[in-house]
């Protein structure tokens, strides 16, 4: 089942798109949270697995407060100031707009029948939205038990409120995903953010480096999708979820 809905938020109105099993329910909760490029179809595609594994899967639009739904599609890419505008809305897309919009996205949950309310939720991004995972975890830890990071950007950075310095803040549990040919987010620039991961208490964390994978190797449909890499990704998300939101 496929539904796109709007929300109020504190900033104007914004679409989610939720994809979950047929039936009443209820169902484990996964929060999505898309890649850079915005909801494509290969983001629901994936949203389309994850249903198929019984969750509630829902996606809010990131980028809403610039244009409903925006997207940066592949034919766009060699445009200069397409590409301006479409990196200007990445960056200025800020987490504390993201934690508005969740706050949105959280009432939508608790008054939806379909959506399993007696658990923790899970949560699922990709490259800009691997750091919202992690952000999210990090400012919800009674609510989100789960997150799963692919192919993550600016987890790593030199600013006093970096993603990575929020690690050991999570109580849940949290699997990490870089591919090892990535060269716009590299492992190698991300070392602090992977043994961050690594060195959560109890084994509650798992960042690994998937050979031979580039950045977008989750996303199905993406120029950089990797079979084997988001094979393995996706074993390793399911087997999260189960044992964390059962």
């Amino acid at each position: 089942m496929h539904e796109t809905l709007t929300l109020p938020t504190a900033d104007g109105e914004m679409g989610i798109h939720v994809v979950r099993p047929d039936g009443d329910g209820p169902f484990p909760v996964v929060v999505f949270f898309h890649h850079g490029p915005g909801l494509d179809a290969g983001s629901k595609e994936a949203m389309q697995l994850l249903a198929d594994g019984g969750h509630y899967v829902v996606s809010h639009d990131r980028y809403h407060r610039e244009a409903p739904w925006y997207l940066l599609t592949p034919d766009m890419r060699g445009d200069k100031e397409t590409m301006q505008r479409f990196f200007g809305v990445l960056m200025g897309t800020t987490e504390e707009m993201v934690d508005i919009d969740l706050a949105a996205v959280l009432t939508h949950l608790d008054a939806d029948p379909a959506a399993r309310s007696d658990g923790p939720l899970g949560c699922i991004g990709y490259c800009i939205g691997a750091r919202s995972v992690v952000c999210t975890m990090a400012a919800h830890p009674d609510r989100f038990g789960a997150g799963v990071a692919l192919h993550p950007s600016f987890c790593t950075t030199d600013a006093p409120d970096s993603p990575h310095l929020r690690v050991p803040s999570i109580r849940g549990s949290l699997y990490v995903a870089f591919g090892s040919a990535d060269t716009m987010q590299s492992p190698a620039d991300n070392v602090p953010f992977i043994d961050g991961v690594n060195a959560m208490p109890d084994g509650r964390g798992e960042a690994e480096v998937l050979d031979g994978a580039e950045h977008g190797f989750a996303v199905p449909q993406s120029p950089a999708y990797h079979e084997a890499a988001a094979t393995h990704a996706y074993d390793k998300a399911f087997a999260l979820f189960a044992d964390a939101l059962a």
